[in-house]
């Protein structure tokens, strides 16, 4: 499961719409992360699906960090789960590298459906952000505080974050 997380990154398939291919979620899945709002996010009552939400924010990068994706990725399994380490970074139209490690950690359920997901991303993701987006975290509002600001910036680059939506 792990692994399909960073192919889809590494084919630079995921701006375009792929989904990381063995991950299930579990009826009332839930997503977390300190940086996103600190908010405990029920994935099926979420209006936005992963796949949409992953792919507007790939794309987004991809319009300031043409060659963005994943510079490294380690995983670990465990009873529960599995927990990664993901380094992400590209070369602004200066050809300036920005880096950042995004760390997951996954817990499932005895079908292997995910039934929390959870990220942490390292310091270096604000500058990242301040680069690609204008404006970094924590985002205290929660997580549709962070995409409104993906959605601006694929205004501003004109494509119309609808147009994502499957």
């Amino acid at each position: 499961m792990a692994e399909s997380y960073h192919h889809a990154y590494e084919k630079r398939a995921v701006k375009d719409g792929a989904t990381y291919e063995d991950w299930k979620f579990a009826d009332h899945a839930v997503y977390w992360s300190p940086y996103f709002g600190d908010q405990l996010i029920d994935l099926t009552e979420n209006p936005m699906t992963v796949q949409q939400s992953a792919s507007m924010e790939a794309l987004t990068y991809s319009m300031s960090f043409p060659d963005w994706g994943p510079l490294g990725f380690k995983c670990w399994p465990s009873d529960i789960g599995f927990v990664m380490q993901s380094h992400f970074g590209g070369h602004d139209h200066s050809g300036k590298l920005m880096d950042f490690y995004v760390y997951g950690f996954v817990e499932t359920n005895e079908n292997y459906e995910i039934t929390r997901w959870e990220t942490h991303v390292s310091p270096e993701y604000n500058d990242f952000l301040d680069a690609a987006l204008g404006v970094h975290g924590p985002f205290k509002h929660g997580a549709d505080e962070y995409m409104a600001a993906v959605a601006k910036k694929m205004k501003e680059c004109g494509i119309d974050p609808a147009s994502l939506k499957r």
